[in-house]
């Protein structure tokens, strides 16, 4: 390859000083035309338009969102691993769609308890990357565990490119629902009387982070068609979530003060929390290429700034493997 290159740079200093109108024998031509053609890596870091589809399979311990982390850093449970194969098509437009599994281990079984659906768009230039996706997430199996309250899930992000940190600014908005049920039993006029109680968790969650990243290439690290990108970030997270806890049962409407005693034993959780910074947290992530096949691990780690008695460092992390097809 660089024999090549001095080849060129010699060719034309040559045409400047000769005005020769063919530098390079045609067999040199050739190799250098295939050099360009062939090389994956070459072709990712000039940006060539290519519609592709990338076949992947991830495991990690986050589950509330595909890309907001500010988000998953909320979760209550961070000890489970997650199973999430994916297929995905990126057209060279820029629109993107995207199905998901979602599986973990559940009473000695690997079960899907969720799905997802994702259609996405991304702008790229030379200054600016922007992109806005969507995912609609699916319930499946029963897992026997905690999952997502989120259904919906709207993310869109912008980075500027022309400095050596590379300023940037996410906002998400996802919302959904949980239902649980309650057998309950309460004494009513000198009797035991025994009820199902169904409550629903409506929740809604804003995210707003300001990040600042930088990304390193290197290329030929151990095989001549390898190369790997670097991204570490520093991310400054603001948001704000809203949850309203309803209940329905056969004596709700019959009797209110039934209805106040579920409010007051089942609805303590019943709030919201105001728009505020949330958290400082650093995300690094190192994409590795061979050829056509990549593996990508990223680390997250999040610091819970306001007062709180709960831990206030949260740690997510995933590993990525897949295989794109032009």
């Amino acid at each position: 390859m660089y024999r090549l290159l001095i080849l060129f740079l010699f060719a034309v200093a040559g045409h400047c000083a000769y005005g020769q109108t063919d530098s390079l024998t045609k067999e040199e031509r050739r190799l250098l035309d295939s050099m360009f053609s062939n090389d994956e890596f070459i072709n990712l870091m000039m940006k060539k338009k290519e519609s592709y589809v990338d076949v992947g399979i991830g495991i990690g311990n986050s589950i509330f969102s595909l890309k907001n982390n500010a988000l998953n850093a909320e979760q209550a449970q961070t000890n489970t691993l997650y199973y999430k194969p994916t297929v995905a098509y990126n057209h060279k437009s820029g629109v993107g769609f995207s199905v998901s599994s979602f599986l973990a281990m559940a009473g000695g079984a690997l079960k899907v308890y969720q799905y997802s659906l994702s259609p996405s768009y991304l702008y790229n230039n030379k200054k600016f990357s922007a992109g806005i996706s969507y995912t609609r997430f699916i319930e499946g199996s029963d897992a026997g565990f905690y999952t997502s309250p989120f259904k919906n899930d709207f993310y869109a992000s912008m980075v500027y490119k022309k400095t050596w940190i590379r300023p940037g600014i996410t906002l998400g908005y996802s919302f959904g629902k949980l239902t649980d049920h309650f057998d309950s039993s309460f004494w009513l006029l000198n009797r035991i009387v025994h009820i199902r109680d169904t409550a629903t968790t409506r929740i809604n969650g804003l995210t707003l982070n300001v990040t600042a990243s930088h990304q390193w290439y290197f290329e030929k690290l151990i095989a001549k068609k390898d190369a790997i990108e670097l991204q570490p970030m520093f991310m400054l997270n603001a948001g704000s979530q809203k949850w309203k806890t309803t209940h329905t049962n056969r004596l709700i409407n019959r009797f209110p003060r039934v209805n106040n005693y579920f409010k007051r034993v089942y609805c303590d959780s019943c709030a919201s929390e105001h728009f505020r910074i949330q958290s400082l947290a650093f995300s690094a992530q190192a994409t590795y290429y061979y050829n056509r096949f990549y593996i990508q691990p990223q680390l997250y780690l999040d610091y819970y700034l306001p007062a709180t008695t709960q831990k206030r460092l949260t740690s997510l992390f995933s590993v990525t493997a897949g295989f794109l097809f032009y």
